[in-house]
């Protein structure tokens, strides 16, 4: 997923998927700020990664990839 917006500072890039974090700007309502959190908690559970970098030639790109494994199902 990728968008044209300002992009994320580099000092800031670290921090991003951490649960309440909102940059430099005041949220005054948290829940805005636990979604990538919330998407890295999942990601991570099913044994991915989560990742964002710069998009030329503005704004930012996420990414994100879980393993492949083959399911068996017991009928």
């Amino acid at each position: 997923m990728e968008d044209n917006g300002p992009g994320i500072p580099k000092e800031s890039r670290e921090h991003v998927f951490e649960m309440f974090y909102s940059g430099k700007n005041k949220v005054s309502d948290s829940r805005r700020s636990l979604g990538l959190a919330l998407c890295r908690s999942i990601v991570n559970a099913h044994g991915g990664e989560i990742a964002l970098y710069d998009c030329d030639p503005q704004g930012c790109c996420f990414w994100f990839n879980l393993p492949l494994s083959e399911v068996n199902l017991n009928e």
